[in-house]
């Protein structure tokens, strides 16, 4: 029983600390942890729209201008494209959750209640060497709300919102800096092979 349950224990642990294959190469790739790289396409479609949040093209510039800043600061992101080590091409989805919680006591005080409720956001990345994709990678993430210190203040913000008839919007900084921290650190993790 004991040699059973040490299997078991095992197991789950086994099974805990290893990760799915999350970078995909057609080939072994060996990217140095020094390795520039230059933003070269960035497509966002933005689902959930709404004249109280931002159009696309503030979407799409608010999330590529964080993500240059971030690769910059680490020193990551070339001077230029051709002297860059790497290309990136990125396709961003990020679906906006609009609550119009009309009805009910909240009407009698906001006549607007369009509130952004939650988010999702789906990202691939290829790396380009040469014209030639070299390896690339995806993520989805599902029904986000802010979190953490910052993330509750956010929160906080919202519920005034709700009662002051003012929009939610500005809480879409803190999901466009959240989700460009989490692609680049995608793109300064990617393994050395």
């Amino acid at each position: 029983m004991r040699t059973l349950f040490l299997f078991f224990a095992v197991c789950l642990m086994a099974g805990c600390a290893s990760k799915p294959e999350y970078y995909v190469s057609p080939a072994p790739v060996s990217i140095p942890k020094t390795a520039t790289f230059w933003l070269d396409t960035l497509d966002v479609e933005v689902v959930g729209k709404n004249e109280r949040f931002l159009p696309d093209d503030k979407v799409r510039a608010a999330l590529g201008v964080d993500m240059v800043n971030r690769l910059l600061k680490a020193g990551r992101y070339a001077t230029s494209k051709d002297k860059a080590d790497y290309l990136l091409d990125m396709n961003i989805v990020y679906t906006r959750h609009i609550q119009d919680s009309k009805g009910g006591l909240a009407t009698l005080i906001v006549d607007d209640n369009k509130l952004l409720v939650s988010v999702d956001f789906s990202y691939k990345v290829a790396v380009k060497k040469n014209g030639t994709e070299v390896l690339h990678f995806s993520k989805a993430l599902y029904d986000q709300v802010p979190g953490g210190v910052i993330g509750n203040f956010e929160q906080y913000k919202t519920m005034g919102a709700l009662v002051t008839n003012k929009s939610n919007a500005s809480v879409e900084g803190f999901y466009f800096s959240v989700y460009s921290r989490d692609i680049v650190n995608d793109i300064r993790n990617i393994p050395t092979r």
